[in-house]
Formats: C-alpha cells, structure tokens, sequence
C-alpha cells in the first residue's frame, strides 16, 4: 500500500502527458506558433538563471538532443543551421548529443546562455550552447562545439 502513490507518479511520469510541466495545458495559437519561445510558466520568485536553464532544458528536450524522444508536437522542432533532409531523419542524428541536464548557465542584460554537455566519445570534453533573449524568446542551438581544454589534462 505505502508504494501506491510513488507507483502512480513514476507510471505517469513514464507515461508522458498532454505537456511538459510547467507548460500550461492550453496555450494561445500564436504563441504555441513560435518553435523558439519557451511555453513554461514562470515563477516570479525564481532568478532569471533558473527559468533560462529550465526553459533550455525544455528546448533540448522538445528538439530530439537527449536520450529521451523528441516531443510529437512538430510545432516545437527548430532547424539548426546546416539540418537537411526530413524531421524523422534530423531528429533521429539529433538523438542523444547532449546531456538532458544543463552544465551551466549565464544571463547577461540582453541574452542568456546555457551549456550542455556533449554526449559523443569524440567530443567527450565539449559543450554546446542554447541562446535565448532576456524574456526566454529566439532559442536556439548555437552551430558549433566549445571545448573544455583543462578536462583532457583533469581525466589524465
């Protein structure tokens, strides 16, 4: 009995939902319309760091990068530059690139920054960033890899 509720929450977290949470169920259409504008809800009481690493997480999560599917709302995959060929193939070279949980985070007057750790052997000492505006809009995955050059001499 004391295991039905934690049971409960893990086969509905399993299960997925109608939307992330944060994301209010019912969103207007035009801005469900914008692929790069986080749909999360914020918390006043939270700094700007934590809704950009939330909403980036988000972002990484929506577009096909972690070891978790890409969400089936297409309405939320964003093109990265040089992405050709059909979503099902993008999404599927997409699958696993980075890790779910962002590395950290810097918010500047105008722009936020998010790194996340690349998950390939090759680039197992880099990180990839997501950029957004000040007021969570404009995310994307910025083209290119930033490398850590102190881990190789850290792991040896």
């Amino acid at each position: 009995m004391r295991c039905v509720m934690p049971c409960l929450l893990i086969a509905a977290l399993a299960c997925g939902g109608a939307s992330p949470p944060g994301v209010p169920a019912k969103v207007a259409p035009w801005l469900r319309a914008d692929p790069q504008r986080c749909l999360l809800t914020r918390d006043l009481r939270e700094g700007m760091e934590v809704m950009a690493r939330r909403c980036a997480e988000l972002f990484v999560l929506e577009n096909g990068y972690t070891d978790l599917p890409a969400t089936n709302d297409s309405t939320r995959w964003v093109q990265e530059v040089g992405d050709g060929g059909n979503w099902p193939w993008v999404l599927s070279t997409r699958s696993g690139t980075l890790d779910r949980a962002a590395a950290t985070v810097q918010c500047s007057v105008r722009r936020c920054t998010v790194l996340f750790r690349a998950r390939r052997p090759v680039l197992a000492c880099a990180y990839r960033s997501v950029t957004m505006t000040q007021v969570f809009t404009r995310l994307q995955l910025e083209p290119g890899a930033i490398l850590d050059v102190r881990c190789y001499e850290r792991s040896s």
